[in-house]
Order: structure tokens, then C-alpha cells, then sequence
């Protein structure tokens, strides 16, 4: 009898183990590849070495859930303080997907529609000197199709004009121009169509989109607790007092002023992935090809959407957005067939770099 009792234990000491070990497994790649915590562990230790990342959050879904999350490093390399789970980063950029989700959510409420031309619904002192501009739509400002540069206090060089003047590029609907500027003349018609003020958006995306995902520390404004929080952003390995960093802007920026991490975030890529909030026609618009950057001598093509970069590959359609404001980088990419995803946030310039690394380890 005692050694049957034996044997026992032992039989269940190995499924105990193996157990542990299956479980341990826990990230599906987009080509079905399966990457044990640990090995995500060691691997992203190694990034933020070889690439002097002061801070990093970073997060992977599966199906319905998220499989893993880490956020590590620091906040301030001059003060050593800690990144944890409640740090937040800028999502800089990637801000324009969220600002999307929550227009397509507009349109499902009747408030505004895609196609009709914003100025009927409020006339933009800004660029009434042009007529064009009549033309412009929700769908073209999603799509960067509006004509609008990037930002007005930027000329062809990237040099910095505070008394730049908002110019239309081309005939809207015709081309692909990425632009802020769009972004931020569609938040001003949804606020003016709310009767709020502009800032005042962000306790509407709160109460529409933040608080059904769970995003309770998401925000396009600052406040308080963004403040005690947030990182601190680095350039070549020094502290960032400058752009993207000291100036805190308080203000609501459609199209880059989102404070979130990896965990809040990855909320809203399962929203995408799983189809919530938003109805089935609005997330089509949202994940259909809109519109096409053409390629040049330094980068090729690309296929956007509203708010979202579209690209086919031999591991199936994977829908991105990347974000950088200098000194705050990141990036998120998934899949909806296959269920997969994530997202990262750094507080340096190494976004590039570290995407093209993790798509190569997930895709090994």
C-alpha cells in the first residue's frame, strides 16, 4: 500500500510539473509561434541593454485576454525611479486610432457623418481663405486625405514657423497627406457639435470608450495623476528637457495627446480585435483601405485605414499605428483572424529599432 501511495505521488509530482511547464507557455506569435514568459522575460531584458532603453511597458493578447505584461526599467535615468505597473507613457501619435475608434462611435450615434463636409457643420476661421476646404470630411481627415499638412508651424524642411499658416496641400480626397491638423479641425466639430469645449472631449471619450475598456488612468488630458506618474522622456541616452517632454501641454490633442500604458491600451486592442463599442459597419470603415501612401526612395508604400496602417504579409493582414514624439516612442500591431496582438511603449527614441527586433524574435 505504501508503495502504491508511492507511485502516486510521484505520477502526480510529474503532471504537476508538466503542468507548470505547459502553462509557462503563454504567448501565441502571429505564425502560431508559442514564446514562454521566460524567453519573453530574457529577451526583452537584452532589447532594453543593447539598446539603452531607460523604460519600457509592453503587453501581448491572445484571443480575449492579455497573456503578458511587464513594464520595467525607469522612469528618470537621473533619479533611478522605478517603472511599474502604474507608470504611464506617451502614446504620442497612436493617438489618432483611439481618437478614430471614438469618432466611428459618433457616427454609430447619428451626431456626424463621414462623408458629410465638415464645414456644414462648423465653418473653420483658420482656413476659410480657401474654399477647398469645403470639401474636407470625417473620412478624409481619418484618412490623412484632407490636404492639410502636418502641423502649420512646420515648413517642407521641418523647420520650426510658431506664425505658420494653415495651408491645403492639394485637392482634398485626392492624395495622401499625413496631418495633426486634420485631427485636431474634426475634434473641434465634434465638440462644437456636443456644445463643449474642446478639452471637455476627453469626459466624453471617458464615458464612451475609456471606462466600457476598463482604461480608468487613460487620458488625453493632463491631470493630476498623469503628472505623479508619467515617465520622463530620453534622447542618445541623456534626459529630454526639451520637445515631447518638459512641455506639458495640458491640452486635448486628437492626434497625439493620449497618456496610457501597455495593460490600458491593450483594452482597446481587444476592442478592435473582438469588434466592441462600435458597430460592425463602423469597424469595417475602420479597418478597410482608405487610402495608400505611395512609397519613395526611403520608405515603401503604405495602406491606411481611419486612424490605422493596414499591411498584408505572409502571416495574414496585420493592422499598426506607431507614435513618436521624440523622446516617447512606441508602437502596436495585431491581427483580428488570428486573434493576436501588441503593444509597447518607451520613454526614447528606440521605437524603430525595438519593432523591427521583436517582430523578428516573435516571427523565428
Amino acid at each position: 500500500m505504501k508503495n502504491k501511495t508511492v507511485y502516486l505521488l510521484f505520477i502526480l509530482s510529474i503532471a504537476i510539473s508538466s503542468c507548470k511547464v505547459n502553462s509557462e507557455i503563454s504567448i501565441r506569435s502571429f505564425n502560431g509561434n508559442l514564446i514562454s514568459k521566460s524567453t519573453m522575460d530574457a529577451f526583452i531584458k537584452k532589447q532594453m541593454d543593447s539598446l539603452n532603453m531607460p523604460g519600457l511597458s509592453i503587453a501581448f493578447i491572445n484571443d480575449d485576454k492579455i497573456v503578458y505584461q511587464s513594464a520595467l526599467g525607469v522612469k528618470n535615468i537621473e533619479n533611478q525611479e522605478k517603472v511599474n505597473d502604474a507608470t504611464i507613457f506617451d502614446a504620442a501619435s497612436m493617438s489618432k486610432t483611439v481618437f478614430s475608434f471614438f469618432v466611428l462611435k459618433m457616427v454609430d450615434d447619428g451626431l456626424l457623418d463621414l462623408d458629410t463636409p465638415l464645414y456644414t457643420y462648423m465653418e473653420y476661421p483658420d482656413i476659410a481663405y480657401d474654399d477647398r476646404y469645403k470639401s474636407i470630411t470625417a473620412r478624409m481627415v481619418l484618412s490623412h486625405t484632407s490636404g492639410f499638412p502636418n502641423w502649420r508651424y512646420l515648413d517642407e524642411k521641418g523647420n520650426y514657423n510658431p506664425k505658420g499658416k494653415l495651408t491645403i496641400k492639394f485637392e482634398p480626397g485626392t492624395k495622401f497627406q499625413y496631418s495633426g491638423e486634420g485631427y485636431e479641425y474634426l475634434a473641434l466639430v465634434v465638440a462644437h457639435l456636443k456644445g463643449i469645449q474642446k478639452n471637455d472631449l476627453q469626459d466624453l471619450i471617458k464615458k464612451e470608450v475609456f471606462e466600457p475598456l476598463s482604461m480608468n488612468n487613460s487620458s488625453f488630458v493632463w491631470n493630476d495623476y498623469i503628472e505623479k506618474h508619467r515617465v520622463d522622456g530620453h534622447f542618445r541616452g541623456k534626459l529630454n528637457k526639451g520637445y515631447g517632454n518638459s512641455a506639458k501641454d495640458p491640452n486635448f490633442k486628437a492626434s497625439s495627446s493620449l497618456q496610457t500604458d501597455s495593460k490600458e491600451f491593450s483594452q482597446f486592442l481587444l476592442a478592435l480585435i473582438n469588434n466592441k463599442i462600435i458597430s460592425e459597419k463602423s469597424h469595417d470603415e475602420l479597418l478597410k483601405i482608405q487610402s495608400r501612401k505611395l512609397a519613395t526612395s526611403r520608405s515603401k508604400e503604405q495602406k491606411y485605414g481611419l486612424g490605422i496602417v493596414i499591411e498584408y504579409s505572409e502571416y495574414g493582414t496585420t493592422y499598426s499605428h506607431g507614435g513618436d514624439n521624440l523622446s516617447h516612442t512606441g508602437l502596436y500591431m495585431f491581427n483580428v483572424e488570428k486573434k493576436v496582438g501588441y503593444v509597447f511603449f518607451t520613454n526614447s527614441e528606440h521605437q524603430n529599432k525595438f519593432q523591427v527586433n521583436l517582430l523578428n524574435f516573435l516571427l523565428k
